[in-house]
This record gives structure tokens, C-alpha cells and sequence, in this order.
């Protein structure tokens, strides 16, 4: 991803924080060169889950399309956020 597209992406992401899904407790943008990820923080995998299964594409994939990339995305357990 260019810098330009993460720049973009931030700003989105900026847009529709306060349409997040209510499941999200925090959101990050990390950048290191053109290796970018969006993290979104869940409230807990059940969460998740169901919001998952109520939408066709997820807010994050949504968002990074807008900007012209196609993500790969993974789903990891977080055991402390701080």
C-alpha cells in the first residue's frame, strides 16, 4: 500500500469511526513502509462472530477497497489490551 493509499485509509477510517460496529473497542492503522495493517480490537470472539455473520463485508475489508487494495485478513486471539 502507498503511502498516499494509508494516508487515505486513516482519513476513512477517521469518517466512520462514529458508525463503527459497536463491537469494536479501539481501531489502529500501523505503517512500516508499505506494509500496512488495520487492527481492529473486539469487545470478545463471540462478538465478533456474530457481527461477522451479519454482514457481508466487513467494515475494515470495506474501507481498504475504497482505496483500491484488496486485503488479506486473519482473525488472532488478543489476551491483553492495555
Amino acid at each position: 500500500m502507498s503511502r498516499e493509499q494509508a494516508e487515505r485509509l486513516a482519513e476513512l477510517m477517521r469518517e466512520a469511526r462514529p458508525t463503527r460496529p459497536a463491537g469494536v473497542v479501539t481501531a489502529a492503522l500501523v505503517a512500516e513502509g508499505e506494509a500496512v495493517s488495520l487492527i481492529a480490537f473486539w469487545r470478545d470472539r463471540e462478538t465478533l462472530d456474530a457481527y461477522l455473520a451479519s454482514t457481508d463485508v466487513p467494515r475494515g475489508v470495506e474501507l481498504m477497497r475504497k482505496i483500491g487494495c484488496e486485503p488479506e485478513w486473519k482473525i488472532v486471539e488478543t489476551l491483553e489490551l492495555g
